[in-house]
């Protein structure tokens, strides 16, 4: 096929052939078995085979095993739908693992029938590690913000400390207290000191945990946990705004599948936002509820965070989630908690959704697909 363009001919299909032999990403095609009936050199380039070895490969080859049932679900739904784009991993000959968006569009022959698929396959690595660095420039914004409030929570317990001790002294320099009654309230000074210093290990290890450098590792998480703990961390922030805190959540009842520190970032952040938001209210009230919801994906857990504030508006709610945009004072917010929220839980392939409307409050609906052992349905309520 030929068309005119400044006078001369052009052959547009080996124009295709070449815009498709060198583009940037990876392009390929399978049959209706998943063999390989074509790539392009990106994909020879990126993979390290050969094009005459990927041709002679099946693309279930390329994947690593454990999310094998994942892409046979998935090969049979883009046979059904006709398009689908998801995220995946790719291995490389020398067993480097590539994460990959695929786009898939199916190709009918002559008579409607399935003939093969067309993907075109981005490389996701430098996207993840641009995700990566700004997941750690969010937590420590997040840490810097909770100092003041731990050493505030610290002060009670070693306060507490400082006095049983002082007391305890001169109970020891006293010689007019007779010994029985000496030994009675030296243990209970003693018991007063115990607890305080498991309250400043508890508060002290939580923010450890949450600070230190840990490698994202997926595991059963408890959504009780993390929402508690980022509670817990944010207590001084709740009572000296005096706001109110509902969260009627039971534990061991909703569990997903995740890193829990990336996850206890989320509501940690969404927490601290709510409390700024409800700064001028008079009436402040933070709700956090979790309820199942079912979608094409799966079941999820759709946690609801509430809040009693002046609300966003229209326009911001359109640029919230970009990274480095606030509505907060300057030196009082970073920009990055919400676009930090919003990658860790396209990580974890949830998603976070926003209903707010001036003078009525906002409410951050944070969907995470359910995990099944730590969510039976005998559990719901």
């Amino acid at each position: 096929m030929f068309v005119k363009a400044n006078g001369k001919q052009i052959d547009t299909l080996r124009l295709f052939d070449s815009v498709i032999e060198n583009f940037p990403d990876m392009i390929h095609s399978v049959d209706e078995l998943g063999n390989i009936v074509y790539c392009n050199r990106m994909m020879t380039h990126l993979l390290g085979y050969g094009e005459d070895e990927l041709r002679r490969m099946n693309i279930r080859q390329l994947y690593p095993p454990h999310i094998l049932v994942a892409v046979e679900k998935g090969f049979r739904e883009v046979k059904q739908t006709g398009e689908k784009c998801v995220e995946s991993l790719f291995v490389a000959r020398d067993g480097t693992r590539i994460p990959v968006e695929i786009r898939t569009v199916v190709i009918h022959d002559d008579h409607g029938a399935f003939a093969q698929t067309f993907s075109i396959s981005r490389d996701l690595r430098k996207l993840k590690e641009l995700q990566s660095d700004l997941i750690h420039a969010g937590r420590l914004a997040a840490i810097g913000e909770l100092a003041t409030g731990v050493a505030h929570d610290l002060n009670n317990p070693l306060t507490a400390v400082i006095l049983a001790s002082t007391v305890m002294k001169k109970l020891a320099d006293s010689h007019d207290i007779p010994q029985a009654e000496m030994r009675e309230q030296t243990a209970l000074f003693c018991e007063t000191i115990s607890e305080s210093a498991a309250t400043m290990e508890h508060i002290t290890t939580r923010l450890r945990d949450f600070a230190r450098e840990v490698k994202e590792e997926h595991a059963p998480v408890d959504l009780f946990d993390t929402i508690h703990d980022a509670l817990f961390i944010l207590d001084h922030r709740i009572r000296s705004g005096n706001v109110r805190v509902k969260c009627p959540i039971v534990k061991d009842t909703h569990g997903v599948l995740g890193d829990r520190n990336q996850i206890e970032q989320v509501f940690l952040n969404l927490f601290a936002n709510a409390c700024d938001a409800m700064a001028q209210s008079e009436v402040r009230e933070l709700s956090v509820e979790i309820a199942s919801d079912i979608q094409n994906e799966g079941r999820f857990w759709r946690c609801a965070v509430r809040d009693t504030g002046e609300g966003i508006s229209q326009d911001e709610q359109q640029r919230l989630f970009k990274a480095f945009h606030t509505t907060k004072p300057r030196g009082k917010g970073t920009g990055l908690g919400l676009s930090t929220a919003r990658s860790i839980l396209k990580q974890h392939n949830g998603e976070i959704r926003l209903d707010s409307e001036r003078g009525k409050g906002s409410t951050f609906t944070v969907m995470l697909p359910a995990y099944a052992p730590l969510a039976p349905a005998a559990r719901e309520h």
